[in-house]
């Protein structure tokens, strides 16, 4: 399932970070590129405010990390309310976009939750079997299939 990210909330929860401060975007940006990376889940990141410099719409990963901005006028949580959409899990502690999201009976997670999910995945994570056999299970399939 795609991720649909409150940029600026997920800044808020980093306590080192500052929101709405360029350094801050990029350090986000990076690690959301390295759980993409390793996850191959969809990102959607919205980040209020103009951009600076990128332009209105960042690819990092053609159609499946966009970095996006709300036109001039418009609201980060407009344009997010706006890509809301079934199968998607929507990651923000703004109240109003949590409304939205049970309205609309999207999945969703506050930000802080989302930290800690970023934060479990390494590096060394990629390529793992999600099950490991115990050596009863792996003699129980040798037994099957043979040993080689």
């Amino acid at each position: 399932m795609p991720y649909l990210i409150d940029g600026n909330n997920l800044i808020g929860v980093f306590s080192s970070l500052e929101v709405g401060s360029q350094k801050s975007r990029e350090i986000i940006i990076r690690k959301l590129a390295k759980f993409h990376k390793i996850t191959k889940k969809r990102i959607v990141l919205v980040f209020d405010g103009a951009p600076d410099p990128y332009p209105s719409r960042f690819e990092l990963y053609p159609k499946s990390f966009l970095v996006l901005f709300p036109n001039f006028g418009e609201s980060a949580d407009e344009v997010i309310k706006r890509l809301i959409s079934p199968g998607m899990i929507l990651v923000s502690s703004d109240r109003e976009l949590i409304e939205e999201a049970r309205r609309r009976r999207l999945k969703w997670m506050r930000s802080r939750e989302f930290l800690r999910v970023i934060s479990s995945v390494r590096e060394e994570d990629r390529g793992k079997p999600i099950w490991n056999p115990t050596p009863q299970e792996i003699e129980a399939w040798l037994k099957i299939f043979g040993k080689k």
